[in-house]
């Protein structure tokens, strides 16, 4: 099997890491690849290819990246797997992200081998948890009933509560994201009063305790 695989990622060695062990176990062939969501958009309009990998978060450029990016990519190429492959360890944020259409997640950490499973598995049309993500849900399965995991149901509301972590305003992220600033801030507030948090003094340390 030779399947065309575009990656995106905003760190150059995680790029040329990714291409080496693809190539290397002969999954597929690189036919692309992006640093920014801004860029992935431009290629994949360019490149037609069979699977996506690709990180969470590259900040960089004008696009929005997060869950908003993958919201595009899945609008815009509606038939095209992706696996996300990313050092996030929010569960709320992975499941935000399969809900939003990622068909795979895998962590950075990864032996080459599951890479290379995992892009056969979701080029099949299957969704693919890595062992080590895997094990992260079933240990903290009991927490997640109260926790953050099933008291953010909306994945917009979890990209307000990623890039205000990262230390935007409501204002910046409004423009990043290009809604209204009465929208974030709605969406701010919703996420606060399903975390049961009444402060930002609070919010920040729960952001903080999630590792968001």
């Amino acid at each position: 099997m030779s399947l065309r695989i575009i990656i995106a990622d905003d760190h150059t060695l995680i790029r040329l890491g990714t291409r080496r062990v693809i190539e290397l176990c002969g999954v597929g062939t690189i036919v692309a690849e992006a640093s920014s969501a801004e860029e992935l958009l431009n290629v994949l309009k360019e490149h037609p290819c069979d699977v996506l990998v690709t990180d969470l978060a590259m900040p960089d450029g004008q696009q929005a990246d997060g869950l908003s990016m993958i919201t595009v990519v899945r609008r815009r190429h509606p038939d095209l797997p992706i696996l996300l492959l990313t050092a996030a360890t929010n569960l709320g944020l992975l499941r935000a992200a399969r809900s939003v259409g990622v068909l795979g997640l895998l962590d950075k950490g990864s032996t080459t081998s599951e890479l290379s499973t995992a892009i056969q598995t979701v080029y099949r049309g299957l969704p693919y948890i890595g062992s080590g993500i895997k094990d992260r849900f079933a240990s903290s399965s009991g927490a997640t009933e109260t926790g953050l995991l099933n008291r953010i149901p909306s994945p917009r509301e979890m990209e307000v509560l990623r890039l205000l972590a990262s230390g935007l305003t409501v204002t910046e992220i409004a423009a990043k994201l290009h809604r209204s600033i009465t929208t974030i801030s709605r969406q701010k507030s919703n996420a606060k009063r399903k975390l049961g948090i009444g402060n930002e003094v609070e919010l920040f340390e729960r952001l903080r305790s999630e590792k968001l």
